[in-house]
């Protein structure tokens, strides 16, 4: 009997002092967990509003403004026993332990639908938010094709049918390279703007030469100097005149690359978009593609469920990944932020 007390009060100390350490446990057990969880879900909702777009539907966006979990470990020790005096009696006892984990995380919530973010998404990207990200190292190819409409003139539309796809595809061979700097600069006036600095011998580069025809620019290797503006392109200037998106535009832009089911497509509930040989021909296009299908795909680097179909972006589609990502950045640096400390719906998981 003593053997077997002294067993069950080892474990049950061991249970309740435990519970000194449980604060360094809970962020092992849950933190990673929540971070995923978030990623996930915010990569869903994005895709889903350019699914949206492609319905033409409206966009909304729910935000988890807080996350707030707490943890608590409990246990207990019952002990009984009966000890007969008589002859030949033999003792007796039963005990229990037990004990208990428990997590109540709260999830709060805020709709996305005020005034600030409306003009947030509807307003065009600014320079600054342009020339960050291509000296974090993203693609100029691909920032202009998303963010930008037009530059000196020419228009970044879906059918291709003019150079820009081959002038932002000549200053990604620069910038891939390493013939291309960025900065963003300040004009007498005041206002932003974003030089494109050509590195020494550029001059001599078929593909800088090919920039500076596109743009009506003179090859003498000084910094491209980009102002937002609508250009001419029969007009030779100074100044690259860049006009560019907005967050909203960008959605029903890549929306182009949503596949929509074909009983959608005969139903005139979707239009068909697809465009030979633009980029986002579902054969030839490499900016993004959407694939749709019935039933849950199983090799998807983001998925959402939409009008009873599937919607998703392959697992090794790695242009369409990218795309994205660079998507998730912009909205990032463009959407702004919710109003943190009053959130508008909670959920408390069970």
């Amino acid at each position: 009997m003593k053997k077997s007390l002294m067993i069950s009060l080892m474990a049950a100390a061991t249970l309740l002092t435990g519970c000194k350490s449980i604060g360094p446990a809970s962020i092992d057990y849950s933190r990673t967990g929540f971070n995923e969880a978030i990623q996930r879900t915010d990569a869903q909702q994005l895709l889903l509003n350019i699914v949206r777009q492609r319905y033409n539907d409206p966009v909304m966006f729910l935000e988890v403004t807080a996350v707030s979990s707490s943890m608590s470990r409990s246990g207990n020790l019952n002990l009984s026993g009966f000890f007969p005096t008589g002859f030949g009696a033999k003792e007796s006892y039963n005990g229990g332990l037990g004990g208990s984990l428990t997590e109540s995380p709260l999830i709060f919530y805020a709709p996305n639908t005020g005034e600030k973010f409306v003009r947030q998404i509807l307003t065009p990207i600014d320079l600054k938010t342009i020339s960050l990200l291509l000296q974090s190292g993203w693609s100029i190819e691909r920032v202009l094709l998303i963010a930008a409409d037009s530059i000196n003139g020419l228009r970044n539309n879906v059918a291709g049918d003019n150079e820009y796809p081959v002038l932002a595809k000549q200053l990604r061979n620069l910038q891939r390279s390493n013939r291309l700097a960025f900065a963003i600069e300040r004009d007498a006036n005041g206002l932003d703007v974003l030089a494109m600095i050509p590195t020494p011998g550029t001059v001599n580069e078929k593909a800088y030469q090919e920039a500076c025809r596109i743009l009506n620019l003179r090859a003498d290797g000084r910094p491209i100097k980009v102002q937002l503006g609508l250009g001419d392109p029969s007009v030779q200037s100074a100044t690259v005149l860049l006009a560019t998106r907005s967050l909203y535009s960008s959605f029903y832009f890549l929306g182009n690359g949503v596949i929509a089911s074909s009983r959608d497509l005969e139903e005139g509930i979707a239009q068909n978009r697809s465009i030979a040989g633009s980029i986002f021909d579902p054969d030839k296009g490499d900016l993004f593609r959407v694939k749709s299908s019935k039933g849950e795909p199983e090799r998807a680097a983001v998925k959402v469920r939409y009008r009873d179909e599937w919607f998703y972006v392959g697992e090794s589609d790695q242009d369409s990944r990218t795309t994205f990502a660079l998507m998730s950045m912009l909205l990032m640096l463009q959407g702004g932020d919710v109003n943190r400390m009053s959130p508008l719906v909670s959920l408390s998981p069970r």
